[in-house]
């Protein structure tokens, strides 16, 4: 058998399969190898991909290619971009963060437009750009007091305002928040911290006795609370009460002492208390 003759005549008819093959899957014959997804499979396949990151670790490199790949399927898909961007606020990569916030901001304003305001509030300190946020929340949600991140806008704002030096809008606004939850919880379930910061507010007014009456207001809501208790022993020492400045320190000393202090995770409290506070408090009563 002449195998010179057989083999290239093989190939040929082989080659010649092949190319017919490629041609007619190029030419509307099936395609094995692509599936064409609806609109609406499209989005199903991005909000599956982005619930599965719950089983990587937050921020590597198997999560983030999962949303990455989520948000090939829908780039309009919002949570996708704010998923990718956590990691970098997290890690404090702040020329990220703003970028993947801002664009699930852009395509669901009232879903993330007040929680970027939180972010910038809380671990950018950026309280201009969080002010402009939480304005423009009120404007796509009028009449109603937005909750991001489970905190109001109104209580948000207020720090904002007292951290830009805006003392009496500080004033306001959290005097519309204490009125709000009055409405809602009942005067009982507020949260002391908001009597607290007014307090504050009213001490950079020098204010005293305003400071104290909103101090002591949050107390009476909660009577362990190391902060309400330090700055009525601040406020009554530097306006030589010495007496009841020595009492309300023993009881802020014991409480922080116990961990009964304001503070939060990943960042700092606004006007969070240190050992340093009361030594230096100390000192003053001594």
């Amino acid at each position: 058998m002449n195998l010179s003759i057989y083999y290239p005549k093989t190939l040929i008819w082989f080659f010649a399969g092949l190319a017919l093959l490629m041609a007619s899957c190029q030419g509307g014959g099936y395609d094995y190898y692509q599936k064409t997804y609806s609109a609406e499979e499209h989005k199903a396949l991005a909000q599956t991909l982005t619930d599965g990151i719950g089983n990587y670790y937050q921020g590597s490199p198997a999560c983030q290619a999962l949303l990455e790949e989520a948000k090939g399927y829908d780039p309009t898909y919002a949570l996708a971009y704010r998923e990718i961007g956590v990691p970098y606020l997290k890690r404090g990569i702040a020329a990220a963060f703003p970028h993947y916030y801002g664009k699930a901001a852009d395509l669901d304003p009232l879903g993330w437009i007040g929680w970027r305001g939180y972010l910038y509030l809380y671990f950018y300190r950026d309280y201009e750009r969080a002010l402009l946020d939480f304005n423009r929340l009120d404007t796509i949600t009028p009449g109603v007091v937005d909750y991001p991140q489970s905190t109001s806008v109104d209580y948000m704002r207020a720090i904002c305002h007292l951290q830009l030096g805006d003392y009496d809008s500080a004033i306001d606004y959290l005097d519309q928040h204490i009125a709000h939850e009055d409405t809602i919880a009942g005067f009982k379930y507020i949260p002391p911290e908001a009597f607290l910061f007014r307090g504050i507010a009213y001490w950079k007014k020098v204010e005293p006795e305003q400071a104290i009456r909103s101090f002591l207001t949050g107390h009476d809501l909660e009577d362990y609370n190391a902060d309400l208790q330090f700055w009525l022993a601040k406020v009554y020492a530097e306006n030589g009460l010495q007496s009841e400045a020595r009492k309300w320190f023993k009881q802020a000393e014991k409480a922080f002492q116990e961990g009964d202090y304001n503070r939060r995770p990943y960042v700092e409290e606004f006007y969070q208390l240190y050992t340093e506070d009361f030594d230096a408090l100390r000192i003053q009563l001594e």
